[in-house]
């Protein structure tokens, strides 16, 4: 996710943490399926714009949102979230003191304001700049909830990581452009968590066709599971 006025390759080194995404308790079962999102930033305008940006993404459920403080953290207690993002946080020492009272379980993602410092890098599944779209936010918020943690920028040297061509990415060589208009459709609604009902649904197909789809996609792109696709549509820039 190149800040405005650069040139970079999107590169994201994904590390997954022991356990990934815990299952929903039982108490849970009613609730909305996808991810749970909840939200803490100073402005409330800008609060009410994160929550715009990911109106279109049917599968993540914003539970909340506050400013920072102890109404927020008792909202975190209550709602129980799958991931916390916290937006336009400029002070180190606000991000530390939230940081320190809310469950080191949770994915945290930092979107605009600083980044994370040495208090709290451990902390923190990942940054985002001010200038992250829609489609960026919710592929980073799906990664953070299946246990991954995001490094922007190039692979620092001595890593060993051999260098790929543009538009090819860390879990297939095979580039996007060699997919077709439907492959790409498919590709997208998977790597926003969407199951193979709701894709059918979306795309006015039958179940067994998505089903196909899905099958050929991962054959294609020599892909593992659906949890890979994501990661794909992360790193090819297509999220």
């Amino acid at each position: 996710m190149p800040e405005a006025g650069t040139d970079v390759v999107p590169v994201a080194r994904l590390r997954l943490l022991p356990g990934g995404a815990a299952a929903p308790a039982p108490d849970r079962a009613a609730e909305p399926a996808g991810v749970r999102l909840f939200l803490v930033g100073g402005d409330a305008l800008a609060r009410a714009g994160v929550m715009s940006l990911l109106d279109g993404q049917g599968d993540i459920t914003l539970v909340g949102d506050d400013e920072p403080g102890p109404r927020a953290l008792a909202a975190l207690r209550a709602h129980t979230p799958d991931v916390l993002v916290l937006h336009g946080l400029r002070d180190p020492r606000e991000i530390a003191a939230l940081l320190a009272d809310t469950d080191p379980g949770l994915p945290v993602l930092t979107v605009g304001g600083c980044e994370p410092d040495a208090r709290t890098e451990h902390l923190v599944h990942g940054h985002l700049p001010a200038t992250t779209t829609a489609r960026q936010l919710a592929a980073a918020v799906h990664l953070a909830a299946a246990g991954y943690v995001l490094t922007r920028g190039p692979l620092p040297a001595g890593s060993g990581a051999p260098d790929r061509p543009r538009g090819t990415t860390s879990v297939s060589d095979v580039p996007p452009q060699e997919l077709t208009d439907r492959e790409g459709q498919v590709l997208d609604l998977v790597a926003r968590g969407l199951s193979n009902t709701e894709i059918a649904q979306s795309l006015i197909l039958s179940e067994h066709t998505v089903k196909t789809h899905v099958q050929n996609l991962l054959h294609k792109l020599r892909l593992r599971n659906r949890v890979h696709v994501a990661i794909y549509a992360f790193e090819a820039g297509l999220r």
